[in-house]
């Protein structure tokens, strides 16, 4: 195992671990809106591009982006289900809603779909769907955060999970290249440490309320990609990651601003 490959783990793991801890302190104080805001802000797909091109190349980055809009709206999918099926319990809820996002995304890299354009009506149209029955069949309301003490045990364990849950797609996207390694910077490793933590916080409500949010804000997801498509080549790996975050925040912001905020 190189170096530079022991690097991109490690970073992924304190990172990513990090990411997630600060995500759901501000969901639990803040409410379960701006929680959703950062829960889909890009995480393991902005480490995994930028450590993707960093250890192969900025065309192995752009190459993995793909088929990010068709794998984005599989996510959307995976935030529709766990909000359907967590009345199950969580531990149901999360191994239904990961089955169920393998299963779709196995098909999908098996669908002759080479239109990059035309994955973004897919991806709209099963964010559209998925919103909907949140919105008007599971009536998700907003549930607010409630002030709670953490201990120094509670904040390693949840950040060593979900870093775990970022290493194990950062390692499975090295050994199978470019492609492979933008699906699994999409796993929905954020959303699923983040919704299982949310739920034995606060409860079933709050978790189904954080993955509505999550939703909506996700779209920055999409827009992070699509950035990194255009910049990677022309302006490198910093400075394309730099400007797609950028226009990744500014989205999330716009989305909070507007769509968010405004939920009930």
């Amino acid at each position: 195992m190189d170096t530079i490959f022991l690097i991109k783990i490690i970073l992924s793991f304190f990172i990513g671990g990090s990411w997630v801890v600060f995500a759901t302190y501000l969901a639990d104080k803040l409410g379960s809106k701006i929680g959703g805001l950062i829960t889909g802000l890009p995480s393991t797909l902005l480490f995994g591009l930028f450590f993707l091109g960093w250890t192969q190349s900025s065309q192995a980055a752009v190459t993995a982006t793909s088929i990010t809009p068709l794998i984005g709206g599989i996510g959307s999918l995976f935030l529709a289900i766990f909000a359907a099926t967590i009345s199950l319990g969580l531990v149901w809820a999360l191994g239904i809603s990961i089955v169920s996002w393998a299963t779709l995304t196995f098909i999908a890299l098996r669908l002759p779909l080479h239109n990059y354009y035309s994955l973004f009506v897919i991806y709209f149209l099963l964010t559209f769907l998925s919103f909907s029955y949140m919105e008007y069949i599971a009536k998700v309301r907003t549930v607010k955060g409630k002030k709670i003490i953490y201990s120094r045990s509670a904040l390693i364990l949840r950040g060593a999970l979900s870093g775990l849950i970022i290493v194990l797609s950062v390692v499975l996207g090295k050994i199978g290249g470019p492609l492979l390694g933008g699906v699994l910077a999409l796993f929905p490793a954020m959303f699923t440490s983040t919704l299982a933590i949310s739920y034995l916080s606060h409860g079933a409500e709050f978790s189904k309320s954080l993955a509505k949010s999550a939703l909506l804000a996700s779209i920055s997801i999409i827009i992070y990609s699509v950035a990194v498509r255009f910049t990677y080549i022309p302006l490198g790996l910093v400075v394309g990651t730099l400007v797609s975050a950028l226009a990744s925040i500014t989205t999330g912001y716009l989305i909070f601003k507007f769509a968010i905020s405004r939920m009930s």
